[in-house]
């Protein structure tokens, strides 16, 4: 199990100088899942967004999702800008972690679902969830998203996600 303390180093975690990378540098599913797992259980908030003034479970929450209404509304404004339109049904946040951006998203969309590797981060998202059912998270150990119908979503977001993952991973992911 990874400490909270171990290097977090271009977008891959390295322990006691030991990547525990594939080639690329980046993780397979299996160390993904291990490691956010092991996040979810030690500093959470930390292992989403690492300021080093916030390691050490110091994350003041109101200050963390209110980070993530600032990202979706910037996100949402620039969306508006471009020459496509969507409807607002369905929302998928990939890589949802506690729920920071699911529950941002969830003011501008009907249905909301976020989906993690790790159990611990979706057991901390439901917690924090302030939308009731119109907001729900799932686990999906998978290396897909076949637990969702093909056009499902009318928006899909993930950020500070895909960089973890082996390209093969994150291509089946998209």
């Amino acid at each position: 199990m990874p400490r909270v303390d171990e290097a977090w180093t271009l977008g891959t975690f390295a322990g006691n100088g030991d990547p525990r990378s594939s080639r690329e540098g980046v993780m397979d599913l299996g160390q993904l899942k291990r490691h956010w797992n092991a996040f979810g259980k030690t500093d959470p908030l930390w292992a989403i967004i690492a300021l080093p003034d916030k390691k050490g479970n110091k994350w003041d929450m109101d200050e963390f999702f209110d980070r993530g209404e600032a990202e979706i509304g910037s996100v949402m404004a620039y969306a508006r800008q471009l020459p496509v339109s969507f409807r607002s049904r369905r929302a998928l946040d990939f890589g949802c972690g506690v729920g920071r951006l699911t529950q941002a998203l969830t003011a501008r969309f009907d249905e909301l679902v976020g989906v993690d590797v790790a159990p611990s981060m979706i057991r901390l998202a439901r917690r924090y969830n302030r939308h009731g059912r119109r907001c729900r998270y799932v686990v999906n150990g998978e290396d897909n998203l076949r637990l969702f119908p093909s056009d499902h979503f009318d928006f899909v977001y993930s950020n500070m996600v895909l960089q973890h993952m082996r390209p093969a991973y994150a291509k089946a992911y998209i």
